[in-house]
């Protein structure tokens, strides 16, 4: 089995892999103050509690887009499982034909999630990853990663309104009944929903019309679910593991045997 972890702005994202199938996963929040110690044992207390054994973990991978907290994730999971895990960045083998101004640029959830996508989907593709930032990152016909689009996310732009006006407050990211809403809490739950799902399918149309090609789209991230039911497009496809599987096809690329 294969340990493998996403960081993001948001949470960090622990699973179990097993020839890539998803085992197991917990969400424990990013939190730049906690200790190595302190996030090794929520991890070994999560794993303890859905009764997976460290021993069986032949080893384990990291995504990371939030620079403070790699080393201590790492020290966490080398008390936990007690190896070095391998760390998505310059040097590691992914196979990803990345066509960027600066290929160092592309975050290593990105790089994961495309192999996943180029192993699964038929091309050309667009992943939107919806967390803390919706995020499209787009492969050509080719499965050459060329390009991508990084919006505000559900949760920045709510938080940025209720910080921003005055007569806003915090509500929690619920799709209304309807477009057209009659209070203030549901007009802004319906601007955030609607208006993230109707970003997404603007963009979706520039890209394709840029490409000149009909593409795949794979919706992946936390907001996923909340989102892609209220997109025009019907058949964006939610792929909630996509991430996790493209991180150990790059373990098996570069730990083989």
């Amino acid at each position: 089995m294969l340990l493998t972890v996403d960081i993001n702005n948001t949470s960090v994202v622990f699973a179990i892999m097993d020839e890539g199938a998803v085992l197991f996963i917990t969400r424990l929040s990013s939190d730049k103050s906690r200790t190595s110690d302190e996030y090794a044992v929520l991890l070994e207390w999560a794993l303890r509690q859905r009764g997976f054994s460290v021993k069986n973990i032949e080893g384990a991978i990291i995504s990371s887009v939030v620079p403070p907290l790699t080393a201590v994730i790492t020290d966490a999971i080398k008390i936990v499982v007690g190896c070095s895990p391998l760390l998505i960045g310059p040097g590691v083998k992914t196979g990803l034909n990345i066509r960027l101004d600066d290929p160092t640029e592309l975050g290593g959830d990105f790089v994961a999630s495309a192999v996943a996508a180029v192993s699964d989907y038929s091309m050309p593709c667009v992943i939107v990853e919806m967390g803390t930032a919706i995020a499209m990152g787009i492969l050509d016909k080719t499965g050459s990663y060329i390009g991508g689009i990084i919006c505000p996310g559900p949760m920045v732009s709510q938080e940025a309104l209720a910080r921003n006006a005055a007569l806003l407050s915090n509500v929690s990211i619920t799709p209304p009944p309807q477009v057209i809403c009659k209070s203030t809490v549901a007009c802004t739950q319906s601007g955030i929903v609607n208006g993230s799902a109707a970003m997404i399918d603007g963009l979706l149309d520039r890209i394709e019309a840029e490409l000149g090609e009909k593409v795949t789209a794979v919706a992946t991230g936390d907001w996923a679910d909340t989102i892609v039911p209220y997109c025009k497009r019907k058949d964006m496809l939610i792929d909630s593991e996509l991430l996790m599987r493209g991180l150990w096809m790059i373990y098996k690329k570069n730990r083989r045997g």
